[in-house]
């Protein structure tokens, strides 16, 4: 299992927070832990890809980039 961290732009509300976490559920991630402006999280590198889990974020109207380091 491989671990990513998300800075999440353009989140105002627990609404938004709620968008990102169904996105992100949808691509089959654990230990799922949003907040309002990041999302950390951990995913099966067969069955999906920080390319493909930014692009989720992305799709449900947010801009993200991946967090290097602690949060």
């Amino acid at each position: 299992m491989a671990k990513l961290k998300l800075v999440i732009d353009g989140m105002m509300c627990e609404c938004c927070v709620a968008k990102v976490e169904e996105a992100l559920k949808a691509c089959n991630v654990t230990d799922l832990k949003v907040e309002i402006g990041k999302a950390s999280m951990k995913y099966d590198e067969s069955q999906t890809s920080e390319e493909k889990l930014l692009a989720a974020v992305i799709d449900a109207g947010f801009t993200a980039k991946v967090k290097k380091g602690l949060f």
